[in-house]
């Protein structure tokens, strides 16, 4: 599952500018191109090995149609690999053989949820329930579920009985904390991330919604201590960094938001937010083409050519 992080909203100007082509100013390091050409060809060895795989489960299959194991493991593969469709049907036959077999109706649950299908997601998830009672990951994604429905009470009411089941589980407050967030009750947010911490020191994730309510807040100076221990935990968390170059736009420390946002995109150059804030820096700095640049790279990431 992929965790819902908060980020900050922008408080750039919209610039009006030309679509331009991005190109990065600095050529890749030797190393850096080495190290590409093994993880692509590692890649295709491991796509080579996959496609060997599903062969032999497609003779499986073929030789006998109820091999419970052959249709779980070709959907693996076919969801892994984007082809939803595909692995929908795998999993579907696989719980139609063994109605038991709880992985294979979270990973078709999953798929719903990811195709924003999320009644049928909600179904298997329930079914999941009636099988193990006791299974919180599945009262949580029916909490998930709801809440991407804007359904937040229902969110609510159903993660609360996964925090029931497994009140130590961090990542079930950690979930708990969007819905809180979502309802503006950031009292509630703020109790259940600094549980959410207290049971697992190392949540990045946690720090940097703190930091977000803080900044909502005003509490700038909160904020950044707890976007600075996200970045202390991930030296690589170009969203921590991001957040705190756009705290420092908005005190006017200009040349402290450019630092940390170049840092930010050195990290991730995709990150549309580190753009578009270092544009707001650059523009209040009077460097309007950089800023221009900024704006455009920000344009392009979200598809707004």
């Amino acid at each position: 599952m992929n965790k819902i992080i908060s980020t900050f909203i922008s408080v750039a100007t919209i610039f009006v500018c030309a679509s331009t082509n991005y190109a990065n100013d600095v050529d890749s390091p030797s190393t850096e191109k080495n190290e590409i050409q093994i993880q692509e060809e590692e890649r295709k060895r491991a796509r080579e090995e996959e496609d060997k795989k599903i062969i032999g489960y497609a003779e499986a299959i073929k030789s006998n149609p109820d091999n419970v194991d052959a249709h779980y493991n070709l959907g693996i593969i076919y969801d892994k690999r984007g082809r939803f469709n595909d692995a929908i049907i795998e999993y579907k036959k696989t719980i139609s053989l063994k109605p038991e077999f709880i992985d294979a109706r979270f990973k078709l649950a999953l798929i719903f949820a990811e195709k924003n299908l999320y009644d049928e997601s909600i179904h298997e998830l329930e079914k999941i329930t009636k099988i193990d009672p006791q299974n919180a990951n599945a009262y949580k994604y029916i909490g998930l579920a709801y809440y991407k429905q804007g359904l937040l009470e229902k969110a609510v009411e159903e993660i609360k009985k996964a925090l029931e089941i497994d009140p130590d589980n961090a990542e079930i407050h950690y979930t708990i904390e969007n819905v809180y967030h979502s309802m503006g009750l950031f009292d509630n947010a703020i109790s259940e991330l600094k549980k959410a911490i207290e049971l697992y020191p190392e949540y990045e994730e946690a720090y940097n919604n703190l930091g977000f309510i803080y900044y909502e807040q005003g509490k700038y100076e909160n904020a950044i201590e707890k976007f600075e221990t996200a970045i202390d935990i991930n030296p690589k968390s170009a969203e921590a960094y991001s957040n705190i170059g756009l705290i420092y736009c908005e005190k006017g420390m200009f040349d402290e938001a450019v630092s940390v946002l170049k840092k930010a995109i050195e990290i991730d150059p995709t990150l549309p937010d580190a753009h578009n804030n270092l544009g707001y820096a650059y523009w209040n700095k009077g460097i309007k083409e950089k800023a221009m640049r900024e704006m455009t790279i920000y344009k392009q990431l979200i598809g707004k050519y």
